[in-house]
């Protein structure tokens, strides 16, 4: 089912399938303005087998209705209308899944509603954003210096140092993520051709005005500023099970942030994808997919 559905005075764009399964499994986009879409394409339809499976573009992105300039919007939004959406569909209580920033909003969503969230899964999140620039930053470097790019290389020294604020980092790495240029992908995927995802989004939905709306959702969230919070002084508020999902060439889940999930967090599984950068659902679909299903089943 592909619908519409009207939530906390908006419509938000939600995706369906196997809905008289009493398991369920909420799917939580990143980006931030990433959309459900690839994950829709291939592993809603597999895990739906086993589990109903609910995934939606968050307000304001692609095909929800748009946010307007002048209307108040932060992460808590996104995450009253997820428990908002739970209400709507007659879940009792759900499993979420939360990739990259929607592992972030996956966290928060959680330890607000330890009632209705019955279990966290984490694909390569990002629980602290200044690590996780930072990485991003002292990835490129490498990249650049075998283009013999001396902008770009002069731009990473300027950052991979230094005290920077979250903030900071993510408006370095938009610049440095733009004279990557094409090679900017490289560092999201390990196990596939990134040329093929992109050929996949463009084929689902065209660049053009429905990816340009989701731009107001990334400056107000930018704007509010709390997802430039960390949240590693915090997980050990995660009360549910959970498992964490990492891709070895990730470049955003870093080692600080998996040794923190790891001590802080007690009841926790963790998978690694030899074979992954920041998609493991993509890049090894079918141990993604056991890995998924056999944690909701012991848990």
């Amino acid at each position: 089912m592909k619908s519409l559905l009207p939530i906390r005075g908006t419509r938000l764009y939600v995706e369906e399938y196997n809905n008289t399964c009493e398991e369920a499994l909420l799917y939580l986009h990143g980006g931030p303005g990433a959309s459900c879409l690839d994950f829709c394409y291939h592993q809603a339809l597999e895990l739906s087998e086993t589990v109903r499976v609910i995934a939606f573009d968050q307000r304001g992105v692609l095909k929800s209705d748009p946010i307007s300039v002048g209307e108040t919007f932060g992460i808590q939004d996104i995450i009253e209308d997820c428990e908002a959406l739970r209400i709507h569909l007659g879940i009792r209580k759900w499993t979420v899944l939360g990739h990259s920033f929607g592992g972030y909003v996956a966290f928060n969503y959680a330890v607000q509603y330890p009632n209705t969230v019955k279990r966290v899964i984490f694909e390569t999140p990002s629980f602290d954003i200044k690590s996780s620039m930072r990485n991003f930053i002292q990835s490129a470097l490498p990249i650049f210096q075998s283009l013999n790019h001396q902008e770009g290389i002069q731009k990473c020294n300027q950052y991979v140092d230094g005290d920077f604020s979250a903030s900071d980092l993510w408006n370095a790495w938009g610049e440095i993520g733009q004279q990557l240029g094409e090679h900017r992908d490289r560092l999201y995927f390990k196990g596939m051709n990134p040329e093929v995802y992109n050929e996949l989004v463009d084929r689902l939905v065209p660049p053009g005005e429905l990816w340009e709306r989701g731009q107001i959702h990334i400056n107000k969230l930018q704007e509010e500023g709390e997802f430039f919070k960390s949240l590693l002084p915090k997980l050990h508020k995660l009360t549910q099970s959970s498992l964490l999902i990492t891709g070895v060439f990730d470049p955003v889940c870093t080692v600080e942030q998996q040794e923190t999930y790891r001590q802080q967090i007690p009841n926790h599984s963790i998978v690694s994808f030899d074979k992954s950068a920041h998609f493991p659902r993509l890049e090894e679909p079918k141990k993604y997919k056991q890995a998924i299903i056999s944690f909701i089943k012991q848990n």
